[in-house]
């Protein structure tokens, strides 16, 4: 009987971990969505898989994070993968060069919403 049970569980998780590797696959930042709400996002589900017991390298989330960016990030993403070594790049750095980089954006838009309000 206890061994009926235990492949029952052992079941739900395999389809559950099925489903969080599909979310975490499929997984797009939004245009207008925040850097440190998508962060959030990804860290909740990777916890989530790790709980599963998937073994998910840092590196495979970086690189995912990395393809999950909308297009106001294309030039951070090919500084970054030019320029960092892939192997040793943390998602707290990555995390910050995103939040940097928004911020970046953020302020260039009011600068120009500034002028164009002084244009007219």
């Amino acid at each position: 009987m206890l061994e009926i049970v235990y492949q029952g569980l052992d079941k739900v998780k395999i389809a559950k971990l099925q489903s969080l590797r599909r979310d975490f696959e499929t997984l797009q930042m939004k245009e207008l969505q925040m850097v440190d709400t998508f962060m959030t996002l990804v860290l909740g589900m990777i916890n989530h898989m790790k709980s599963y017991g998937e073994d998910i390298s840092d590196i495979r989330v970086v690189e995912k994070i990395l393809k999950s960016l909308p297009p106001r990030f294309n030039s951070l993403v090919v500084a970054i993968e030019e320029t960092k070594d892939m192997d040793a790049y943390s998602m707290d750095e990555l995390q910050a060069s995103l939040i940097s980089h928004e911020y970046q954006l953020r302020r260039s838009n009011d600068d120009s919403m500034e002028n164009a309000f002084k244009t007219q």
